[in-house]
């Protein structure tokens, strides 16, 4: 039989090919501002799940609240892992949108030094007993350190707002549809492995 976890991911990819088979393509770009859609909400997704994990982390640390706990531990690793689609995505995406990679886009060095420290701050906490607090704290100051840099991080090629700016309704709203179901599944995932790895992290 089929696990939970494998439908939640069948369906969310069912429902995401006939959002995606609805974007028309763009003047420019043509087909491939799909992938750009792509790189831009699995990178805002990553973005809005390292934040809520921050967030629960200083919850868990000011309540106790074991819930919390897990919650920002689950979510955290989530984060990552969409963080680094969204990042390895965008490098292609720069090829096609600008026609080469160009390695002192600020955007690009900030998503990359995220990257890599989120892959270092999951190894750190697990490598040294995984405890809840440990991961609720690290993710709170990633969280912290992630919204200090998007406020420092000065633009060059990489557009502000280059969905919300479109003058195509479909490419403006179709997205946004998009964003919210890949929070849904990110959610729905969530609940899904906290309830597979039970209690197996000490606080």
């Amino acid at each position: 039989m089929v696990n939970r976890g494998l439908k939640i991911i069948i369906l969310f990819l069912v429902v995401s090919a006939v959002i995606f088979a609805f974007i028309p393509p763009e003047e420019q770009l043509g087909g491939w501002i799909r992938l750009i859609i792509l790189h831009g909400i699995l990178s805002l997704t990553g973005l809005y799940t390292i934040y809520a994990a921050g967030i629960l982390g200083a919850i868990y640390l000011v309540t106790k609240k074991r819930s919390a706990g897990l919650w920002s531990r689950e979510i955290g690793y989530n984060a990552i892992l969409l963080w680094f689609i969204g990042t390895a995505l965008s490098l292609v995406s720069m090829r096609v949108a600008w026609g080469g990679m160009l390695w002192n886009e600020p955007y690009s060095v900030a998503a990359l030094t995220m990257a890599l420290l989120g892959a270092g701050k999951e190894y750190l906490v697990r490598s040294s007993g995984g405890k809840l607090r440990s991961f609720a704290f690290a993710n709170m100051v990633f969280a912290a350190a992630m919204l200090a840099i998007r406020q420092t991080v000065v633009t060059v090629m990489h557009p502000v707002n280059p969905i919300g700016s479109s003058d195509s309704p479909a490419i403006r709203l179709l997205p946004l549809l998009f964003l919210i179901i890949t929070l849904a599944t990110v959610t729905e995932l969530t609940r899904w492995r906290l309830k597979q790895s039970g209690n197996r992290y000490s606080n």
